[in-house]
């Protein structure tokens, strides 16, 4: 049965410019938000959008990955360029302040010294990491070309774990872990090819592997209890439950956040937001990229919240 699809036009949505800077990404903070930056930049928010303090520049390079475990958010900050790469963890209830400038980062005689300003730890990683999520009290990242490493919040090691040594007889590394979601029993591990890796829980050890059918390259994977999001590359998403392609679904462009709440997937992406639930597949486009979610409203690519369109039914 093909989903019925809703396009509607904005019109009247309640508007409202709050983050300073071209966001990237949305955390989620116990009852508050932090909005990362384009440039490196990192903002508190309440439920009701407004700024708790001023913006802050920790480190002068882009924020890749991050998650947060109670009133900490944990970085991964990483300059290309440069060869540096960070994992540091900020505690929210604490002042953020502008750290390094980038010129001080390129001058420096030892740049690998610097670190982000006011951390609770913070170190300095030799490869890239690809993903990170939180597993209770401690959390769990991939490095590119080296492994799978579990770590409580303190940045104390609880175990560490080889990636698989090959993928489908391809060599290790020729694909990329993206993301990594929890079961009661153990881990699970996404690559962009569609190959899910699960893992023990307690040792990081293999368990079981299987390859789901994609048509594109997974560019993104989001979580709720028993399904799993799969945002494509260029656009459309899958739904999954972990062991097979559920359900379909074309959208006007990329998808960049998605939640699952009350039985229905809302999501957001380029110039777009949308619903799926009972009723279907519905599509609602806006003028600018959604970027993620503070509480109901949007938040879009030039800073602004905006009221979340679709009324779920």
């Amino acid at each position: 049965m093909t989903p019925q699809v809703q396009t509607q036009e904005p019109r009247g949505l309640v508007v409202e410019r709050t983050v300073p800077f071209t966001p990237t990404k949305v955390d989620v903070c116990g009852d508050n938000y932090i909005i990362t930056g384009s440039l490196g930049e990192l903002a508190k928010l309440t439920q009701d959008g407004k700024l708790i303090e001023e913006y802050s520049i920790p480190f002068p390079s882009s924020i890749t990955h991050s998650t947060t475990l109670g009133d900490f958010w944990i970085g991964i900050w990483v300059e290309a360029e440069m060869r540096l790469a960070r994992m540091s963890s900020l505690n929210f209830k604490n002042s953020w302040e502008n750290g390094p400038t980038r010129s001080e980062l390129r001058t420096s005689s030892d740049p690998m010294s610097l670190h982000p300003r006011n951390t609770v730890w913070s170190h300095a990683l030799d490869s890239e990491p690809t993903c990170i999520t939180d597993i209770g009290d401690d959390f769990c990242f991939i490095l590119r070309g080296k492994g799978i490493y579990r770590m409580d919040k303190h940045a104390n090691e609880v175990w560490r774990s080889n990636l698989p040594s090959t993928i489908d007889g391809n060599l290790r590394g020729y694909e990329t872990a993206i993301s990594i979601s929890q079961s009661d029993d153990f881990l699970s591990i996404w690559y962009d090819n569609g190959l899910v890796v699960d893992i023990s829980t307690d040792t990081g050890i293999e368990i079981d592997r299987r390859r789901l059918p994609v048509s594109d390259r997974i560019e993104r994977v989001f979580h709720s209890e028993n399904f799993h999001l799969l945002a494509l590359s260029e656009q459309g998403f899958l739904i999954a439950n972990g062991e097979e392609i559920l359900q379909s679904h074309k959208t006007p462009g990329p998808l960049f956040a998605a939640r699952y709440r009350n039985g229905h997937w809302e999501f957001t992406g380029w110039r777009f937001d949308g619903t799926l639930g009972n009723s279907g597949l519905k599509i609602h486009s806006r003028k600018q990229l959604g970027i993620g979610f503070v509480a109901d409203r949007v938040l879009t690519n030039d800073g602004t919240l905006c009221d979340f369109p679709i009324t779920r039914s």
